[in-house]
């Protein structure tokens, strides 16, 4: 057809016009794209933080941390069990002998107080659809080897004196034995047997009278003396250090400190003396899949040695309560003496519209426990990424109205103005017959055939900035105030041990821009709007010209 022939050669005519409208049409369209892409990978990236919980399957956590700034205002039972709980005490004696080397890992629970894992049956069906348990403590380790501890003393030479004593004479020997017949006569006229107890001490007595004085005992007391010496430290080479150790409910895949989902490398625990270690700890620590961990204890004073192999690399997502290797929650109870003791509870509430509900009720069920769900953890969040899609959701709309105006006017501007110079082609068509319609309906298609390439251009272009954001690992940071395994508390210990931190848990959070076909559908639609609204325009004022302009301008 004519039109459509006329149409194809003014687009390639106006080459120029053509190329600008459509590149200008692009732009807007992909700036749109990028920006609705990005806010919704800063607010997919921040879900994650605000609600940690849904990471692993859960809506509700219980636990029995205490806030070291309120140990003042705690009860004389609660203050005991954390004192209690986190108790160093190394006996060096019973861990070998001096020069030996030793290995000893203490378990502390820091202000995350243990309770009865039997405390979950009050967990009904109505207030939890499914739950885990777990038990999460600070270790700290210590290695190198007995020291070797003396202490010397010294006294002086010391002379004993002893007088030399004569023997009996004959008449002192007569004296004495007269006097143990005369004592034997009269107890034998007392009708007491001489050899009875009550005989034998007469007569003893009777001796000791008649020997001279010079035989007679003395008694004297030696004056006490004290020795005291200071002795100095021994010279040691043990070396302290500290990480956080999490035993895991095995029996539950779907929920639970870690889950499968989030195994990096390696596998799932599939047995016991299994480990799977943070993804962090084991860049920090050189380690891979297949290496061990040794775990050294005492337990009623015997040396209990666990060997555990590493089966997996996990990279969490419960950010306030993580841990650097995790162990099946029995082995953990075992090797800490802590059978049967948890310290968190993580729970799936019935439904999602009750955890509100559901936290209060469970409140209630459990002594001096601390409930959190999403509302709570939401709050502890700060850092770049918050600060980040704060910022994109405040000024998203903005942004994009801008820029779909600027566009528009741009376009429709550049569309009117060409239109203008084509005043001359338009009065002449008109003038061998031509209708207004037929004239609006040129204008309308060659700006909406821009617009489609502009479409296709700008979900390119889109597509393209999407994929270079991606490339360039952009990272934001999340910082989660912290009840990490009761390390507030740490500062209490240091006395034992050189690490304890305090801090809030940073969790560093890559920008993942996804690919959303309504998004680029949007853009593509922006770009198609804004031909049609310029060819409107451009149509508008075409059909107003008349021919006889066009004949006075030849």
């Amino acid at each position: 057809m004519f039109y459509l022939a006329y149409l194809k050669a003014e687009l390639l005519r106006r080459w120029g016009k053509t190329a600008i409208i459509t590149f200008g049409l692009a732009i807007a369209s992909a700036i749109i794209i990028t920006i609705i892409s990005t806010s919704q990978g800063l607010s997919a990236s921040q879900e994650q933080v605000l609600n940690p919980l849904e990471n692993v399957g859960t809506d509700i956590m219980v636990t029995r941390s205490v806030e070291t700034e309120k140990m003042g205002d705690l009860d004389e039972t609660t203050r005991t069990e954390l004192m209690s709980e986190n108790r160093i005490s190394t006996d060096l004696s019973k861990l070998g002998k001096a020069g030996e080397s030793f290995s000893l890992d203490t378990f502390l629970a820091g202000t995350m107080l243990t309770f009865a894992s039997e405390e979950t049956k009050k967990l009904t069906s109505d207030l939890a659809k499914e739950y885990a348990t777990g038990l999460i403590l600070n270790v700290t380790h210590q290695e190198g080897k007995i020291p070797e501890i003396t202490a010397e003393f010294q006294t002086g030479p010391e002379t004993f004196q002893v007088p030399d004593v004569a023997p009996l004479t004959d008449a002192e020997r007569a004296a004495v034995d007269a006097a143990r017949q005369k004592a034997m006569a009269d107890l034998q006229a007392k009708g007491i047997d001489p050899n009875s107890d009550e005989g034998r001490k007469a007569v003893r007595d009777a001796e000791t009278a008649a020997m001279p004085e010079r035989f007679k005992n003395r008694q004297f007391t030696a004056p006490s003396r004290t020795f005291r010496q200071t002795l100095d430290a021994p010279e040691t080479d043990i070396k302290t250090e500290s990480y956080t150790i999490a035993g895991v409910d095995t029996t539950k895949k779907a929920i639970g400190l870690i889950l499968p989902s989030q195994i990096t490398e390696g596998s799932y625990f599939s047995g016991n003396n299994q480990v799977i270690i943070n993804l962090s700890y084991a860049q920090k620590k050189g380690l891979k899949v297949g290496s061990s961990i040794t775990l050294n204890t005492t337990l009623d004073s015997e040396k209990v040695t666990k060997k555990l192999t590493i089966v997996g690399i996990v990279d969490p997502k419960l950010y306030t309560n993580t841990a650097d290797i995790y162990v099946p929650l029995s082995d953990l109870q075992t090797i800490a003496d802590k059978a049967g003791r948890i310290n968190i509870i993580l729970i799936k509430a019935p439904d999602a519209s009750s955890v509100e509900e559901t936290s209060s009720k469970v409140a209630g069920l459990f002594a001096g426990v601390n409930v959190t769900d999403s509302n709570d953890t939401a709050s502890q969040v700060t850092g770049s990424l918050v600060s980040a899609a704060s910022l994109m959701n405040r000024f998203i709309g903005l942004v994009s109205i801008i820029v779909i105006l600027a566009s528009f006017i741009i376009i429709s501007l550049i569309t009117v103005f060409s239109v203008n110079k084509r005043t001359q082609e338009i009065g002449t068509l008109k003038a061998i017959g031509w209708k207004n319609p037929s004239i609006i309906r040129q204008i309308f298609l060659e700006n909406l055939v821009i617009g489609i390439f502009g479409a296709i251009l700008g979900v390119g272009l889109g597509l393209a900035a999407i994929v270079l954001l991606n490339q360039y690992d952009i990272t934001f940071t999340a910082n989660v105030a912290s009840s990490n395994t009761g390390q507030d508390f740490m500062p209490f210990m240091r006395r034992f041990a050189e690490s304890g931190n305090d801090t809030p848990t940073a969790a560093n959070l890559k920008l993942d821009i996804p690919f959303d076909y309504l998004i680029l559908l949007l853009g593509a639609a922006v770009a198609i709007l804004g031909s049609v609204v310029a060819g409107a325009l451009a149509a508008f004022k075409a059909s107003r010209m008349k021919p006889q302009e066009a004949l006075r301008q030849l």
